[in-house]
């Protein structure tokens, strides 16, 4: 009830704000005339809806500014000319004046056409105030505004739905693994500082390992003997490091018996990584200069003594 209380109220103050509307109107009037244009030439219509015809008229009447005239060309060429003034018998004048004037310019501009009053210029109507027209809008727009209120209204009204009740198994289940998951995160976060800091440790092996090569002057080219026929193969014993420097024949061995005696994975791969880097130094046959022993032994630690 009290909604639709609300609505009738709202579209009385739209009915009232549209009779205050109408009565701020001031009274207009519109004059119309018709004749016939022979032959029909809508140029006259132009004509007729120009500034010429306005300004003449103005002048004519001695009118403060010059009136809009409006045309509409009908059947058989007759052509109805309209102008709205704020009095009866004002539209009427100057609606009566411009057929005047189209009658004389017409056949000046436009030679052999004629134009013929018909229907002499009178009040048709009057077109303002509008008061069917205000009444409606205002109607119409308490109406809406009456409907948006209520809604409005109704959604405020309409209590919140309550929150679903929480199992507090549930909730400790989530809790958990919200715990765990930090965890997680936080082991994760761990493990990358320490790959950077390893990583960071080869890129300085690396650049140790170029200076030292860097270091040792190339060997000058020596003469290649002639081939002797290969010796049948015997077995060999484990590779040991050369009389000049390691191989790295000699360091893979080291490395796969230190692997048996217990060393851990992580330091392992170290190894194979530095081992990785060191080929690039080593000549055709893996051994290494002599000039990288201290780097192989702060490297692997302590080494076997190599054969003379």
């Amino acid at each position: 009830m009290r909604r639709i209380a609300l609505v009738v109220g709202c579209v009385l103050a739209g009915l009232a704000a549209g009779g205050i509307w109408t009565l701020l109107q001031s009274d207009r009037y519109r004059a119309d005339a018709r004749v016939l244009v022979k032959p029909a030439n809508p140029a006259v219509q132009t004509l007729a809806e120009s500034s010429l015809i306005a300004s003449n008229v103005a002048q004519t009447l001695r009118l403060a500014s010059p009136p809009h005239i409006s045309a509409k060309s009908g059947r058989g060429g007759v052509l109805t000319m309209s102008v709205e003034a704020g009095g009866r018998e004002r539209a009427r004048q100057i609606d009566a004046e411009a057929v005047v004037i189209l009658t004389q310019r017409a056949p000046q501009r436009f030679a052999g056409t004629s134009v013929t009053v018909l229907d002499p210029a009178h009040v048709a109507e009057q077109t303002s105030p509008t008061p069917r027209r205000n009444l409606l809008i205002g109607g119409l727009a308490g109406l809406v505004v009456g409907l948006i209120l209520t809604a409005a209204l109704g959604r405020r009204s309409t209590p919140a739905p309550a929150p679903p009740a929480v199992d507090p198994e549930v909730e400790q289940r989530l809790e958990t693994r919200i715990d765990q998951v930090a965890r997680r995160e936080r082991a994760l976060a761990q493990r990358a500082g320490q790959l950077s800091v390893r990583e960071h440790d080869l890129n300085r092996r690396q650049v140790e390992l170029e200076e030292a090569a860097a270091a040792i002057p190339e060997p000058e080219p020596e003469p290649v003997p002639e081939p002797e026929p290969a010796p049948e193969p015997e077995p060999a014993d484990p590779p040991a490091p050369s009389a000049t420097g390691w191989t790295l024949q000699a360091l893979e061995a080291l490395m796969d018996d230190r692997a048996q005696a217990g060393a851990s994975p992580r330091q392992q791969q170290e190894w194979s990584t530095y081992l990785f880097l060191l080929r690039e130094h080593a000549d055709a046959d893996g051994a290494l200069p002599a000039s990288f022993d201290p780097l192989v032994k702060d490297i692997f630690g302590p080494l076997p003594q190599r054969e003379g």
